[in-house]
């Protein structure tokens, strides 16, 4: 897998790189800021689902290629507005975009702080927006590269369901539940959260490249609905792992802070299924621990310790296993080829990672 997935990241890099979209984008560091995201890292997960998906089913990767570079961008895009709505400083072992932006401003227009944090807030956004569009007119080419115009036309409309809509959809819910009491969420409405913000673009990536693959505007063709809940199963155990990583992962690894979700009070299927689990003395005591600006290594170790004792985290583990395994049942319905070794592989790697 990590073969194919090197070669995916190789042309994604490539047409990115060259593409004509973002080279008219004034001023400098907006373009710089456009270009930043896509061009520095980034596991490539999205683009390598596409394009194996429509390899699987004997389609070309020249065809997918524009498609796939569509959803890498799209990624990029809700990156760039969630570290603005999560108030991450860092991703990649990099300052996150509004930040970057922000310290550009301050040098650049000789703004206080407060008000060069303002203005690196509205630069990105606005990068992000310009991010969409790249990701839609990267989309459309595709009938520059042998995609019947009624397949991209299909491509196309399910792209602003699942990857706009839905997706944003789901970003908005999560945003609602910072605003509501942990008690009054439910596990089944953080999972109906996740199958938008992080299942959707996944779920279009597969899709779309079944639909290039046998040509079809019809999401609905029973290989594409397939190959849909395949990703939609993977996107959640993914985001599940993400999660469990976001406490008890690696800062060095990660590129991004630990406690990013306790410091929010977000509400995820592991602090949820901790405060339902623990013991009532665990329970306070983690729920005291909720909205810190920053969290010491010790603190971080009497949260795991919490997790893991009342069981929580071993239920969130469960949890993935079992959506793991549902993606690959249904892989194992599509002939057996190098694509689907791909894919089964990446499975695993989704809920192994440790990045």
């Amino acid at each position: 897998m990590q073969e194919h997935l090197k070669k995916v990241s190789a042309a994604i890099d490539k047409l990115l790189a060259a593409d004509r979209y973002p080279q008219t984008i004034r001023p400098d560091y907006l373009r710089a800021a456009v270009l930043d995201y896509p061009q520095n890292g980034g596991k490539r997960l999205r683009p390598a689902i596409l394009i194996w998906c429509c390899r699987l089913l004997g389609g070309r990767e020249s065809a997918a290629l524009y498609p796939a570079a569509a959803a890498e961008v799209c990624h990029n895009w809700t990156l760039v507005h969630d570290d603005i709505i999560d108030q991450d400083t860092t991703r990649r072992n990099r300052p996150t975009c509004h930040v970057a932006l922000a310290g550009g401003s301050r040098s650049r227009f000789g703004l206080a702080a407060a008000e060069a944090d303002r203005t690196g807030r509205d630069f990105a956004i606005l990068t992000g927006d310009i991010q969409q569009g790249w990701a839609n007119d990267l989309l459309l080419r595709a009938t520059e590269h042998g995609v019947p115009a009624k397949v991209t036309v299909g491509v196309m409309r399910r792209f602003q369901e699942l990857a706009n809509r839905e997706l944003i959809c789901g970003e908005a819910l999560d945003v609602e539940f910072s605003l509501r009491m942990l008690e009054s969420i439910g596990l089944d409405e953080v999972r109906e959260m996740l199958r938008g913000k992080t299942g959707a673009l996944l779920r279009f990536c597969a899709e779309a490249g079944a639909m290039i693959a046998l040509e079809t505007d019809d999401p609905e063709t029973p290989e594409v609905r397939k190959l849909g809940e395949f990703a939609l199963a993977a996107g959640n155990a993914f985001q599940l792992r993400d999660d469990y990583l976001g406490i008890f992962g690696n800062f060095e690894m990660l590129g991004k802070s630990l406690g990013g979700d306790l410091r929010e009070g977000k509400a995820t299927i592991l602090l949820l299924s901790t405060l339902q689990m623990a013991s009532a003395a665990d329970r306070n005591r983690l729920l005291r621990m909720l909205g810190h600006r920053e969290y010491t290594p010790h603190d971080l170790e009497t949260v795991r310790r919490i997790m893991v004792d009342s069981g929580a985290a071993g239920v969130l583990e469960k949890e993935e296993a079992e959506l793991a395994d549902r993606a690959k049942s249904i892989l194992k319905e599509f002939p057996a080829n190098v694509y689907r070794k791909c894919l089964l592989e990446l499975v695993d790697y989704l809920i192994e990672r440790e990045k």
